[in-house]
């Protein structure tokens, strides 16, 4: 099972699943990208992930780093609906995640009247640091662009061009500031259910967001579904998770 496809293919996809990238989180981006391929039999399901810098390379985008972001696809999952040429329904998702059902269960809740969808998380972190021991940082909307529906057909949407992307504030970037409220559509809970957040509940939530920090950290093997986490990573990889997996 092959885990991405190619950047060029989502110039002419009318749905395509995108997954934020880090070097760090290498292994963590691909079993999100398989937990999503084992459960769907969705044609022409395209998966790509955001490589900064595969950006760089092909001179599409060149704004430095966020010295307060925690990942290298802090801004870069704003340049979905330009790199699908406004146009169909893209999917982000931050990598430290995992979907327990079938994707199409996700594209069935797109709502064409809204520029976005998301889950609308209203909550203060419960701790000071997050993935790898980096500071945490607080602001409204707090985990909103951690999963996003891009409507890149809606005029607002359309506004989001690779100029906002790299110049904006990234509070005017993480907090949709591009959009009206009424633009913004929101999803069910299960859809970003933030581990360590969030009490863990009887079902299986459609996705598992290890917000703190997933298994691949020294100091999350015993989270919540971090069992469930290395029981994908095993179907991915077709080994267990080892020792020298953990990055810290």
């Amino acid at each position: 099972m092959k885990f991405f496809d190619e950047l060029e293919d989502a110039k002419e996809a009318k749905q395509v699943i995108w997954i934020g990238y880090d070097p760090l989180e290498d292994a963590s981006a691909k079993v999100m990208a398989h937990s999503i391929r084992s459960r769907t039999k969705m044609k022409d399901l395209k998966i790509i992930p955001i490589i900064r810098d595969q950006l760089l390379a092909f001179d599409i985008f060149r704004r430095p780093l966020d010295p307060k972001g925690s990942t290298q696809f802090s801004i870069t999952r704003f340049l979905v609906p330009s790199l699908m040429n406004y146009k169909g329904v893209g999917i982000f998702f931050d990598c430290d995640m995992l979907i327990t059902r079938n994707i199409q269960e996700m594209f069935d809740l797109f709502d064409p009247q809204y520029a976005i969808q998301c889950v609308k998380h209203n909550y203060t972190p419960s701790s000071s640091t997050k993935m790898g021991g980096q500071e945490q940082t607080t602001y409204m909307k707090k985990n909103w662009s951690s999963v996003i529906i891009y409507n890149c057909d809606h005029p607002s949407t359309q506004k989001l061009t690779n100029k906002v992307a790299e110049k904006a504030s990234p509070k005017f970037l993480h907090r949709f500031e591009w959009l009206k409220e009424e633009e913004i559509g929101s999803l069910p809970l299960e859809f970003n259910f933030l581990v360590e957040e969030q009490k863990k509940t009887k079902h299986l939530p459609f996705n598992i967001h290890h917000t703190l920090g997933g298994p691949i950290f020294r100091e999350k093997q015993n989270v919540d579904y971090a069992s469930y986490f290395k029981k994908e990573f095993k179907a991915t990889f077709g080994r267990e998770f080892a020792e020298s997996d953990i990055v810290n």
